[in-house]
């Protein structure tokens, strides 16, 4: 065997290596993202556990929507846009947002710039979606990516 092949095989079990270990980190990743139990982000999990008390549905709601937004954020904007879309069914919906003058304002949606609610439900990742019960407590929590399906995510939540 020459140096050249052996440099070249062990160049080969190095790139398979990596390979193997990038798969079993992206699938950890995944995991952890799956779980409600978890916070991937190194914050506290909100899953399971009541919302501030100034983003509750209220007594005459059956649910709510809560979307933490950042006004510097364009994907924010656009989850704000189809937060506005969403027809009045018996849902709050509630924008936590930093600046809620940079949120053009909707009579079906509420813009409230409340920072203690806002830092308690932050997980490190702004835009996300929190779909609450009728009693307030966090259902489901959605990290929006350009590849969420806003409508259906705003429908599954309407539906609560």
């Amino acid at each position: 065997m020459t140096v050249q092949m052996a440099v070249a095989l062990v160049a080969l079990l190095v790139a398979l290596f990596t390979l193997v270990a990038l798969v079993a980190v992206y699938a950890r990743v995944r995991g952890l993202e799956a779980s409600r139990e978890i916070g991937l982000s190194g914050y506290g999990a909100v899953v399971g556990r009541p919302a501030p008390p100034s983003v509750r549905p209220g007594p005459d709601r059956r649910s709510g929507l809560v979307a933490v937004l950042d006004a510097d954020c364009a994907l924010c904007h656009a989850v704000w846009d189809a937060l506005t879309a969403v027809p009045d069914s018996g849902v709050r919906i509630v924008a936590l947002v930093d600046r809620p003058d940079a949120f053009t304002p909707h009579p079906g949606a509420e813009r409230l710039a409340d920072p203690a609610a806002r830092a308690e439900l932050f997980e490190g990742y702004a835009p996300t979606v929190l779909q609450l019960d009728a009693t307030g407590v966090i259902v489901q929590r959605t990290f929006v990516d350009a590849d969420t399906d806003l409508p259906a995510l705003f429908h599954t939540g309407s539906r609560a």
